[in-house]
């Protein structure tokens, strides 16, 4: 999923990640973003126990819910202040077992509608393709 990554305006980022510091679930997990762009976002997460399956693997949701949030920042650049959206439906392949180290969702905003946009997302854990799939999200009025 490489694809050219327009930087943010230093006051637009500084929003976003005022946003991030705010996200109870982002803290819970000890989710990291190190990188923000027009319509993208860069997400790690470190393997730790309390994430895990009965059989120590990286439990599905947890995959599932740093995707979700991956695309949903990725979204926040492309959205005027105050404007708000909800995940309306998620696709999702896992496509590989993670039980030690980090992984990173990669998310892209593929079309910002004016009532619903589209977000694709890649995790990976280092080269390896871990999941992949799409967000769908409604713009909600005022």
């Amino acid at each position: 999923m490489k694809k050219t990554i327009e930087p943010l305006a230093p006051e637009q980022e500084a929003d976003i990640r005022k946003k991030l510091a705010a996200n109870p679930f982002i803290k819970f997990v000890g989710i990291q973003v190190p990188q923000l762009g027009k319509g993208y976002a860069r997400f790690l997460l470190p393997f730790k126990p309390e994430l895990a399956n009965t059989i120590g693997l990286m439990q599905g949701g947890v995959i599932a819910a740093l995707a979700d949030e991956a695309v949903a920042f990725a979204l926040y650049s492309l959205v005027a202040a105050g404007e708000t959206f909800n995940t309306v439906e998620m696709k999702i392949n896992f496509l590989g077992a993670v039980q030690e180290g980090e992984v990173t969702a990669e998310a892209h905003i593929a079309k910002r509608g004016r009532t619903i946009s589209l977000g694709e997302f890649e995790v990976r854990q280092a080269d390896r393709l871990v999941a992949k799939g799409l967000c769908t999200y409604i713009h909600l009025k005022k």
